[in-house]
């Protein structure tokens, strides 16, 4: 099988010759520019040979779309620093208006995407990573998480106006992927765990942002619904319009067979993401590859990292350890 072949057939529960394997990971210091992202993702793919891939943008670029600004980093496994934010206060959020994501920082990414496309060809699968409207709010203010959530119980339709321009905009971003042949989008949340979020509170401020952006690349075959963290309401993503679910199975959240199930979809996972992986020999890696293909026969089923893995994990690593899941079927 090639490598579209493999993962389109996973998805779909099919027979496959071996369960695709992909890793995602930031180089922080290959992310100031749409250039260096695709040659650091074009390295990567060339050097452990993946079934699919997810550039890892930087993760400041939605919240650069409103004026935030950083602080390029010039080593691999340092954080750029936050220069400016886009708002002062919280309450500023209810002001936000929709950006143009054919500009600015989203139109650098979709040109990281397309030099990948050209260097990896068609064969490989690619999606374009999003944030959740909810998440991106946190990259806006100074005091992030604390901040959203203040203004959640304190001002509500303030931040339902912000999230709303927020999802017009990063709707835009994703029409302008999939128009230009990038095969779907990893949509991620952060916000949405039992400590953080009630019930309620996810419906109402999660749902219908991350609907309305799903939505509108409905078409794209591999669009992938990520939920980040342990403890998450896995429970109310389960009909999201997706073909791929992510997330760690980590306390408080199902098994990978249990998701399947629960879902209908094919599930991505497996294999831990940081900072466990980091320690981690590929021997060991190989095990709990093993023991997810075992769990769910091989069926509806991608392997990769409950999250992204650590900054500078060993090239020897990843590639002792792909080569090895890849021999697992």
């Amino acid at each position: 099988m090639n490598k579209r072949a493999r993962v389109w057939a996973a998805i779909r529960g099919e027979p496959v010759d071996r369960v695709p394997v992909s890793f995602w990971l930031h180089n922080y210091a290959s992310e100031n520019s749409a250039q260096a992202l695709a040659d650091e993702t074009v390295r990567q793919y060339q050097a452990f040979d993946w079934d699919f891939l997810k550039p890892q943008s930087r993760a400041s670029c939605f919240a650069e779309m409103w004026g935030a600004q950083i602080e390029s980093s010039t080593q691999q496994t340092v954080k750029p620093a936050t220069k400016r934010y886009a708002l002062r206060d919280a309450r500023e959020l209810g002001t936000l208006q929709a950006a143009d994501a054919s500009r600015g920082a989203l139109a650098e990414q979709l040109q990281a995407m397309l030099a990948i496309r050209a260097a990896v060809g068609a064969d490989v699968p690619i999606v374009a990573t999003i944030f959740a409207p909810l998440m991106v709010a946190t990259y806006l203010m100074p005091n992030g998480r604390n901040d959203v959530l203040r203004l959640l119980r304190e001002d509500p339709a303030a931040l339902e106006r912000g999230l709303v321009a927020i999802g017009a905009t990063l709707a835009d971003y994703a029409r302008h992927c999939v128009a230009a042949g990038i095969d779907g989008i990893f949509y991620a949340t952060t916000l949405a765990t039992e400590p953080l979020l009630t019930a309620t509170e996810c419906r109402r401020f999660q749902r219908p942002h991350d609907l309305a952006i799903l939505d509108a690349v409905a078409s794209a075959p591999f669009n992938i619904m990520h939920v980040c963290g342990d403890n998450t309401r896995f429970d109310e993503f389960v009909d999201y319009p997706v073909s791929v679910f992510s997330w760690a199975t980590t306390p408080g959240n199902p098994s990978l067979a249990a998701a399947r199930e629960l879902t209908g979809r094919a599930v991505l996972g497996g294999l831990p993401g940081k900072p466990q992986i980091g320690a981690m020999r590929p021997e060991a890696l190989v095990e709990c590859a093993r023991a997810s293909i075992a769990e769910t026969g091989g069926r509806k089923h991608l392997l990769g990292p409950d999250c992204s893995i650590n900054p500078g994990t060993p090239d020897t690593l990843l590639r002792a350890a792909g080569a090895a899941v890849a021999r697992t079927a």
